[in-house]
């Protein structure tokens, strides 16, 4: 694919130019790191993103070498978000779909044997329709029997409390929970709450579920005028959970336990379908409420009552460590 091909090229020059202490940090975004596999309950190793996302989200957002708020920064998130948008393109033909999803799924790493999705290859009518895909239902991972189980594949990091989130993780801004779009009348709850964060690469299944079972009785867009930062540096000059474009849902068990799911856009990703009918229903847990389209995302759970994790999700997720999550995994129970 051209804008793969293009991107990579660029990499490579920007790269040779850099001064030492910026290509070292790109180079460092790119390495491996360890994340504790739920459903293997092992560890494994796998790289930060790609060496071309490296290279511009390092510059950009890392860094912040073009400022956070400015005319250029913008411009150039606008552009960004442009060639996402070009992921619309109708393929021409079947066989342009076919060899289109290939490249893809070989360049992201994305399961082909067994074909494990929705449709076949041709069956496909852009990059964007394929990026947003759904499992078949034979392939369709289990929803686990834990009050709180995982609302997408993703790499998940837990936090004792929004002190800790603020402290460890969102250190480089001016982040406030109350900024997020939580209604407030419960802010003081989750404040004091363990949160859970998680990164959706763009490898992974981009549609989020339900985490509990109960009824919604919040479901909003905030951010709608904004232009979207990488979500990759949640620690970064960019106010992510109160800046980007971001759905907040909130879902009420039947004893009156909430659960705030914050789905929030990366660059590029300015399309965050959902519902909004959804306000005022009874929810699944495991429920489809929301989906991308074009770009790494991110996600994340606040509750007003304590968690009381799995074990298996406790040992793992301990010390901050990253644990990888498939769609419907126990996470804990109140």
């Amino acid at each position: 694919m051209f804008i793969f091909k293009l991107g990579e090229t660029l990499s490579k020059i920007v790269l040779r130019l850099l001064p030492r202490r910026f290509s070292d940090r790109i180079l460092y975004n790119c390495s491996d790191y360890v994340v504790y596999v739920l459903r293997t309950k092992s560890y494994k190793t796998k790289p930060r993103m790609t060496f071309m996302e490296a290279v511009f989200a390092t510059i950009l957002f890392d860094l912040a070498l073009f400022g956070t708020s400015n005319p250029l920064i913008k411009t150039i998130i606008r552009i960004f978000t442009s060639l996402q948008n070009s992921w619309d393109r109708p393929f021409s033909s079947k066989d342009e779909a076919v060899s289109q999803v290939t490249e893809f799924c070989e360049r992201l790493s994305i399961q082909q044997t067994p074909w494990i999705w929705e449709k076949p290859k041709e069956d496909y009518k852009c990059l964007n329709d394929f990026f947003s895909r759904t499992y078949a239902s034979s392939f369709f991972p289990s929803i686990g029997e834990a009050k709180v189980v995982a609302p997408a594949c993703c790499t998940m990091t837990r936090y004792e409390d929004d002190n800790s989130l603020k402290s460890i993780l969102i250190k480089g801004c001016n982040y406030e929970i109350e900024s997020i779009g939580l209604p407030r009348e419960d802010v003081h709850l989750y404040r004091q709450n363990s949160v859970l964060v998680g990164y959706l690469s763009p490898t992974d299944y981009h549609r989020v579920h339900s985490p509990l079972a109960g009824k919604c009785v919040h479901c909003k867009m905030e951010g709608l005028d904004r232009k979207s930062a990488s979500v990759k540096f949640f620690g970064g000059k960019f106010n992510i959970l109160n800046e980007n474009k971001r759905l907040i849902i909130i879902v009420e068990s039947e004893d009156g336990i909430k659960l705030g799911l914050v789905v929030i856009g990366g660059i590029g990703v300015d399309t965050i379908t959902f519902n909004p009918n959804i306000l005022g229903q009874k929810i699944i847990k495991g429920q489809e409420l929301s989906c991308f389209r074009a770009g790494g995302s991110a996600i994340a759970l606040f509750s007003t009552a304590p968690i009381r994790y799995d074990p298996d999700f406790e040992q793992g997720s301990s010390c901050n460590r990253h644990v990888e999550v498939q769609i419907g995994e126990s996470l804990g129970s109140y």
